[in-house]
């Protein structure tokens, strides 16, 4: 943060009852860092709802601990934002790093910046550190989400604005091991099939006016589910998930076949997560 070429922002620094020295480091920065902790640990919506009540400024950016900016996010993304005033959000690529802060691949996203709800449903590609979102729209994290509250928001504010999209990677996202994402495979698919299915009942129009691409959405839920059944050693339920994702992607069709062969589904998965091309 301390890097940024704009320099007109502040931190509110969210410590959700860490076991660390967060607030003595806290300590050591000026002003512009501002700490609060929560009474007890929380859910991940919930802590990132907790914060929001601090934040009074005109956007709304986030980074957690682990993740870098690289200098020119805030000024690139701000100035594509200022551009256009009514896109509400924005998005960067990514360059995913390991523990040691090594390059792991470079994530370039898809997406023309405009209304790309639909593109979203067939290939979701925003990193939560990457994005910006102005303050004056209703912004609310679900606190019952423990994986994907960011999903979740961010959906729901694609659903209804257009969406400014760089191509730029401008964040490191730091890649673990234990992360919150592989801790928490089983809430993968429900929370992800409850966004959708919000979105959709709240705003049938979009079901009627995008059915392939609500197909391809769905076929995702049933392959993270799938992911998830593999985890705990349930193939034959896995195959029955993945059966129904083959009609939204060609993709499903590979990966059920290879559900056959379980080192080769293993492999398949790696490759897809390291990015080895």
């Amino acid at each position: 943060m301390y890097n940024q070429t704009y320099s007109d922002w502040e931190i509110i620094f969210i410590d959700n009852c860490s076991t660390d020295s967060s607030s003595e480091i806290a300590k050591g920065y000026d002003s512009r860092l501002k700490y609060f902790k929560t009474s007890k640990t929380i859910p991940l919506g919930e802590a990132r709802q907790f914060g929001l009540q601090y934040c009074n400024g005109e956007y709304l950016a986030f980074l957690d601990t682990d993740d870098i900016w690289l200098p020119q996010k805030l000024e690139k993304q701000l100035e594509a934002m200022e551009k256009f005033p009514d896109v509400q959000m924005s998005y960067t690529g990514v360059i995913f790093i390991d523990k040691f802060g090594k390059k792991i691949r470079e994530y370039r996203v898809t997406a023309k910046s405009g209304y790309i709800f639909p593109h979203l449903l067939k290939r979701y590609e925003i990193n939560m550190q990457s994005v910006v979102i102005r303050n004056n729209i209703d912004i609310q994290f679900d606190t019952t989400k423990e994986y994907a509250p960011d999903f979740d928001l961010f959906m729901k504010i694609a659903s209804k604005y257009p969406v400014a999209v760089i191509p730029e990677p401008l964040v490191k996202y730091r890649k673990l091991a234990n992360s919150l994402t592989n801790r928490k495979m089983d809430r993968w698919w429900i929370e992800t099939k409850e966004t959708l299915d919000d979105i959709f009942s709240s705003n049938p129009e979009l079901a009627e006016k995008y059915p392939q691409e609500k197909k391809v959405a769905y076929s995702s839920v049933a392959n993270f589910k799938a992911r998830y059944l593999i985890s705990q050693n349930r193939w034959r339920e896995a195959r029955e998930e993945l059966r129904k994702a083959q009609s939204g992607h060609w993709k499903y069709k590979i990966l059920f076949l290879l559900s056959y062969v379980k080192p080769l589904w293993h492999l398949a998965y790696y490759i897809k997560d390291r990015g080895v091309k």
